[in-house]
């Protein structure tokens, strides 16, 4: 039988939960050369909300979890079809050949766009969890020195309980509205390779000639179906963003972040001007949930 039994109802456990989500951050950046494009995203985000339960089969299950972009640029570079428009006489001169010409240009070559994905939704829809009890020692107390003597210079071991993932599952999701979004970009990023002094009606004459923009762009990226599923393929598998956030959450809480934390020896009376304090080793630690609440038991070592 143990001989200390602590208990934190399931209301407790869910505040402690939610002090330990709000420390969760994650930044990611990556670029790739996929052949006809090439593309780089630079995101930082974090945690907010869910709802968490406590079950009888000592799980925990967290559902609704948002996941909330500080930060979500994406850059698309492309090669744009090359073709050149020759210069011709404008106003013709009769005495000395032409009065106005148009000197004529080429156009084409590697262009980038920067794509607005702030309209993109992201949740943890499902966290599947259990509690683990570790016992932890100091790495910053001085090495050589024995158990009480690093208690003594404020470096004590500690019992660490975890929220142990076993699966965790993003979801990311692009809404429709990015296609023209990603259209834009890339209209404004052809036009900005344009040479400034370009005339309108030559402009007209140069999208006449490259056609409606989204299906160029999917004739150079090979885009099969809609804009925003060829996004969601891209951060799910190609670079892949949305495994690396399924994994940093698991490890932030798997490793790094306790939920609750005892000193070993634990105190149990303060120090007096005339006594020392007293302390209790703590042994054999191990934590459990129900659906009413966590509950964690120790043994008293020698």
């Amino acid at each position: 039988m143990s001989h200390i039994t602590l208990a934190a109802s399931a209301k407790t456990f869910q505040q402690l939960f939610k002090v330990v989500v709000a420390g969760f951050t994650f930044s990611k950046s990556d670029s790739g050369n996929f052949g006809p494009f090439s593309a780089s995203y630079a995101v930082a985000l974090h945690l907010s909300g869910g709802t968490i339960q406590l079950n009888d089969d000592n799980t925990i299950e967290v559902q609704g979890m948002d996941i909330v972009f500080d930060t979500l640029d994406f850059t698309l570079c492309l090669d744009l079809p090359g073709f050149c428009i020759g210069g011709f006489c404008i106003v013709p001169d009769p005495w000395n050949g032409c009065l106005v010409s148009f000197p004529g240009f080429c156009i084409g070559g590697p262009i980038c766009a920067d794509i607005d994905l702030s309209g993109i939704v992201a949740q943890v829809t499902d966290l599947k969890a259990n509690l683990v009890a570790k016992y932890v020692i100091d790495s910053a107390r001085p090495p050589g020195i024995t158990d009480v003597e690093a208690e003594l210079q404020n470096h004590p071991n500690q019992w660490e309980i975890f929220v142990n993932p076993t699966y965790v599952n993003v979801i990311l999701d692009v809404p429709d509205t990015i296609d023209n979004i990603f259209v834009n970009a890339i209209e404004n990023a052809i036009n900005n390779s344009f040479p400034s002094w370009l005339p309108q009606w030559a402009k007209d004459l140069i999208w006449a000639f490259l056609g409606p923009v989204i299906d160029l762009i999917k004739d150079i990226i090979g885009i099969v179906g809609s804009i925003a599923d060829w996004l969601e393929n891209l951060f799910n598998t190609v670079f892949p963003l949305v495994p690396l956030i399924e994994t940093a959450i698991a490890d932030y809480f798997a490793s790094n972040n306790p939920i609750f934390q005892f000193d070993d020896p634990y105190p149990i009376l303060d120090a007096t001007p005339t006594l020392i304090p007293v302390k209790i080793p703590i042994r054999n630690l191990t934590a459990v949930v129900n659906s009413k609440e966590m509950v964690v038991t120790a043994d008293v070592g020698a």
